[in-house]
């Protein structure tokens, strides 16, 4: 089942934003508390985390003006997509070649020392 986000108040006596820009497209996977997309008022910007990671659908487009607990998108609940061309960390560090190392360093004798 679908995740309504609302949009919050974003103070006290604000009863309405605008939709400022989107992070995300529509039908993109998103994770919990990854920035969806900003809310505007006359005072302040603020970021629109995720509430749950899924696939996400857009309701309300950038440049719409909404009220305080209008939805703004839903979240269809999903585990993570499997990525296969994303290398991890291991993988990386198990492919790259040896860094070679110098050579150690002996000194010479000075001639004048017995």
């Amino acid at each position: 089942m679908a995740v309504d986000i609302k949009i919050p108040s974003p103070g006290e006596s604000i009863t309405e934003v605008e939709i400022g820009n989107w992070m995300k497209a529509d039908g993109d996977f998103v994770q919990m508390d990854e920035p969806l997309c900003e809310i505007e008022t006359d005072k302040a910007t603020l970021p629109l985390p995720a509430e749950t990671s899924g696939i996400l659908k857009i309701v309300l487009q950038t440049g719409e003006t909404a009220q305080v607990g209008d939805v703004l998108c839903s979240i269809e609940p999903s585990d993570a997509p499997a990525v296969a061309s994303a290398p991890t960390a291991a993988s990386v560090l198990a492919q790259a070649s040896p860094i070679p190392l110098p050579a150690p360093v002996t000194r010479a004798r000075c001639p004048c020392k017995s």
